[in-house]
């Protein structure tokens, strides 16, 4: 801990579990106050309660991301506690897996309604807050290295991926002058419970086990392995910081060497 972002405050989409987690834990091991905001009251209260216990100052919202009202009344909150909002990071999202042919129109819209539509809808809202501050500010956007490039059974996914990294694109560029700046992270194969569900939802799809498609997997990363969610978290850490104060529109690729192997 060296106490990079003390006294600076960060909200969290998505916060309760997974990566989402993991950034919040990191922001505050950094010394931030911590918003952590997700659709699973619940299980946002426990990760608060989480950091709480880890000695961070840390609070719980339920945020539904598609819904406008929601996530004014979330950054009203966040405002409410802690006076000021200074880190953004837009994480919410899902990842339906599925083969082209097979996709329902159905699936591909409540994609795109969560993953684009819930990051344009939190830029949108938090950026109306940041710009009201006047003090600057920072926006991270989690993206996917398939918003960079596409693959197999992952077409709404990759779709609602694609779309992010140009709203982050189009942010950057319009906030740039209110000294706010925003940034994509583009994660590669990370180990989280959404992978365990993603590797038997493709072992499904391919008659192989769950193992055969994590081995798979992972010969394509250079590095021999897939991330660990702290390693991860890092970049966020580092983009909400003032050490990123000059790097705005950027989506920064964290996959192992995936890309270039």
């Amino acid at each position: 801990m060296t106490d990079l972002l003390a006294g600076r405050v960060a909200f969290v989409t998505g916060g309760a579990r997974g990566i989402g987690l993991g950034v919040a834990r990191g922001l505050a091991s950094e010394g931030a106050a911590v918003m952590v905001a997700d659709i699973d009251a619940t299980a946002c209260e426990a990760a608060a309660d989480e950091l709480r216990s880890a000695g961070a100052q840390a609070e719980a919202v339920g945020v539904d991301v598609t819904d406008e009202a929601s996530l004014r009344s979330a950054a009203d909150s966040c405002l409410a506690r802690f006076g000021r909002i200074d880190a953004v990071i837009a994480n919410a999202g899902i990842a339906p897996l599925a083969p082209l042919l097979d996709t329902r129109a159905a699936d591909f819209r409540r994609t795109i309604e969560v993953n684009l539509t819930g990051t344009f809808l939190t830029l949108r809202e938090f950026g109306r807050r940041l710009v009201d501050q006047g003090q600057g500010g920072s926006m991270v956007v989690s993206s996917s290295l398939f918003g960079l490039r596409g693959g197999r059974e992952n077409t709404a996914y990759s779709a609602s991926k694609f779309g992010v990294i140009g709203v982050v694109q189009c942010a950057a560029a319009e906030l740039a002058e209110h000294d706010i700046v925003v940034n994509a992270v583009c994660p590669g194969q990370v180990n989280t419970a959404l992978m365990d569900k993603l590797c038997d939802e493709r072992a499904a799809l391919s008659g192989r086990t769950p193992g055969d498609v994590r081995a798979a997997m992972t010969s394509g990363v250079p590095l021999g392995r897939f991330a660990e969610i702290d390693e991860l978290a890092h970049t966020y850490v580092f983009l909400a910081s003032p050490m990123a104060r000059y790097t705005t529109g950027q989506s920064l690729v964290v996959d192992g060497g995936m890309q270039v192997a």
